[in-house]
């Protein structure tokens, strides 16, 4: 029986002593995400605070608390598309394989989630370090009806941010096009960038619609796929996270990689807000080390 995600994710327990850490003890300060690769795309690990700077509105700020996120636990929602459009065999088997290769390169302590959506959304299974547990969830899901991928992330969102600070992000696994949402990307886009929840997209997709397949047909014949990765991407790129398109086993190995990779090494960075209306800021966090880029939310909105 389907059972609504707030109850599932809400099973996990308070946390116990030492399992999550309280980013600060105050409550004012602004704190984003934040995710350093190198040129190749490979996670910098080794970045101190001071190889970080963060320009609210072209205005550098002086950062008032770093972690390194190291020794913090992460926290990851598997979001499965679970619509009639993911019946299909490569579809199926991308998000049971994409799920296992990061449930592999995690670390023990971290938890995860496992939640799925066609028309609606639900929780499959409660936050959990019991990797057999979320493999058996993911597996128990089966495609059918419309999507609303749009709705789930808004709600998958809001479910990981009500579990407290640390490391978290959602990933989801969708062939990418949305055929019955309420709400629109632009209004999920901002919330996630208000609740510093990091979006990873893996879209399945056709050999024709992948930039990386010898197949694919170019931008001039974009199809309706190819339009619904862009907007997964553009999902990824403003709230912090990062979006793939596969058409193949080889490319589910490599995103997969990379995602994982990415949630081990989260930094996370604060600073006190000035003073100014509640309106949208945005912001840039660059590093001082040459070649690296840093990615990260777009901007916030101060509490008025």
């Amino acid at each position: 029986m389907r059972i609504a995600c707030v109850m599932a994710l809400a099973a996990l327990p308070a946390s116990a002593p030492g399992q999550v850490l309280s980013f600060s003890a105050r409550s004012d300060l602004v704190v984003f995400s934040a995710t350093a690769v190198d040129g190749k795309g490979r996670p910098v690990t080794d970045l101190r605070r001071e190889d970080f700077r963060i320009y609210e509105e072209g205005r550098e700020q002086p950062i008032a608390h770093f972690h390194g996120g190291r020794d913090l636990p992460a926290r990851i929602l598997l979001l499965v598309d679970a619509s009639g459009s993911m019946n299909d065999t490569f579809k199926i088997a991308s998000s049971r394989r994409a799920a296992g290769q990061i449930l592999d390169a995690l670390s023990p302590e971290d938890q995860v989630a496992v939640a799925g959506f066609d028309s609606r959304y639900w929780g499959v299974v409660a936050f959990t370090r019991d990797r057999e547990a979320v493999r058996r969830g993911v597996e128990s899901i089966t495609p059918f009806g419309s999507t609303a991928l749009h709705d789930a992330l808004d709600k998958a969102s809001r479910d990981i941010a009500s579990h407290g600070e640390g490391r978290r992000a959602v990933v989801v696994v969708t062939d990418g096009v949305d055929t019955s949402s309420q709400k629109t990307p632009d209004e999920v886009i901002a919330r996630s960038r208000a609740l510093d929840v990091p979006i990873y997209a893996v879209s399945v997709v056709s050999p024709l619609d992948d930039p990386s397949s010898p197949s694919f047909l170019g931008k001039k014949a974009m199809g309706e796929a190819t339009a619904a990765a862009e907007t997964l991407a553009r999902y990824s790129a403003l709230s912090g996270g990062t979006a793939f398109r596969v058409s193949d086993f080889a490319g589910l190995q490599l995103a997969a990689s990379r995602i994982a990779g990415e949630l081990k090494h989260q930094y996370r960075l604060g600073w006190d807000p000035p003073a100014g209306s509640p309106r949208f800021r945005r912001v840039v966090v660059l590093s001082t080390r040459k070649g690296i880029t840093v990615r990260t939310r777009s901007g916030y909105v101060p509490p008025s």
